[in-house]
């Protein structure tokens, strides 16, 4: 090979060395930028969930961290299984029911190909294996669940998620649209929205519980005015938990009501304007417009709002401590009270990973489902 082909080639190389380094330190600035934040939450947030991970396979004392028994899936076993176990088709078959009705957004998705045949064919196999198979599993006659305070405490927080995200997600969306507008009040009334959010759990327990106190509060006093009975709510197994719905309700749609406004202010006017040239209605101006230019917000508002509800805790706590007879128990408050008045650190973790995984599980269906339309 002559010199002058070397030298040719040597050249040739100058230019990609060149784009290399200067691609590295493109990189390098960037890593450089988001490295503090990495480093805050690999610290803060995927190591303990790492560590609860590890700590759900040992039998732990909160009082003595350091002596710790290696049990393996013991502590899963005593949460989901118990005593003289059958398997019939009667239990819980509303639950199951309303379960398998989820097959049809899984078809659905599937016939407009949002979903591949593998993975239609793999949440279809698990929904029937949660709601057809597993669900249908109860303790026999003269048999018991290993923990029945963490099923009764996860059926409460699911009963909680369901009751409250559709309200909570539906009023945020109806005070949205009605601040959605010029005047002199707008910026008074979306503060005054607003303004409960900052509050502590603690405040917003302390208000509620005057309000609905049947002697003393407001809401009792109000009916005495129009000649009802005070209705005792906290200690009402049916109205407790409605009671605590409207209250994180009053709560936190603020937070919602920000959110919707800031998709509705980001949708082109002129849309409005040319629906309503062409003559549409208001219901079709927002089934049309409205309503599509908000997916991407509603998508983000119902994966937030359902992680927060499956973490509720602090009004229930506070408020009913759980009652009366379990019937506001959440799975927090079983967590909270296993670790730190049981001592039971490896349990409480193992049920943390649950729950954890249970609203990823949500999380990542109403992402994958929404696919299409966002």
């Amino acid at each position: 090979m002559s010199e002058k082909t070397i030298f040719s080639e040597r050249m040739a190389t100058v230019p990609a060395r060149k784009g290399f380094v200067k691609s590295l330190k493109k990189d390098l600035a960037g890593w450089g930028f988001i490295g503090p934040f990495m480093l805050i939450y690999l610290v803060f947030l995927v190591w303990p969930i790492l560590q609860a991970i590890g700590l759900g396979f040992f039998k732990i004392d909160l009082l003595v961290i350091a002596d710790r028994t290696f049990v393996g899936l013991d502590n899963y076993f005593r949460m989901f299984w118990g005593e003289n176990m059958q398997w019939t088709v009667v239990n819980m078959w509303e639950w199951r029911l309303v379960g398998l009705l989820l097959l049809v957004p899984v078809y659905r998705a599937w016939r407009k190909k949002t979903l591949s045949n593998l993975e239609g064919g793999v949440y279809a196999a698990l929904l029937v294996l949660v709601f057809a198979v597993l669900m249908g599993l109860a303790p026999g006659e003269g048999g018991r669940w290993n923990d029945s305070l963490f099923w009764l405490s996860f059926g409460n927080t699911v009963l909680f998620v369901v009751l409250s995200t559709p309200v909570i997600v539906g009023m945020g969306l109806l005070l949205a649209m009605a601040l959605n507008r010029p005047g002199r009040w707008t910026g008074v009334l979306r503060t005054v929205f607003f303004a409960p959010y900052v509050l502590s759990v603690s405040v917003l327990t302390l208000i509620w519980a005057f309000l609905l106190n049947p002697q003393l509060g407001l809401i009792g006093s109000f009916l005495e005015l129009i000649g009802l009975e005070p209705v005792s709510f906290l200690t009402s197994p049916t109205l407790a938990m409605p009671a605590i719905v409207v209250a994180t309700l009053w709560w936190t749609v603020g937070f919602n009501v920000v959110l919707y406004l800031a998709g509705l202010q980001d949708i082109d006017k002129s849309l409005y304007e040319a629906a309503e040239i062409d003559g549409a209605s208001y219901w079709q101006r927002f089934r049309d417009v409205t309503w599509p230019g908000l997916r991407r917000t509603t998508l983000l508002v119902m994966v937030l709002q359902i992680i927060a509800s499956f973490q509720i805790f602090g009004q229930v706590f506070i408020m009913t401590r759980g009652g009366p007879n379990g019937a506001t128990r959440v799975s927090i408050q079983h967590i909270y009270e296993s670790a730190f008045r049981d001592f039971n650190l490896g349990y409480a973790s193992a049920m943390s990973v649950f729950l954890f995984l249970v609203m990823i599980v949500f999380s990542v269906l109403q992402f994958r489902f929404s696919k299409d339309e966002t």
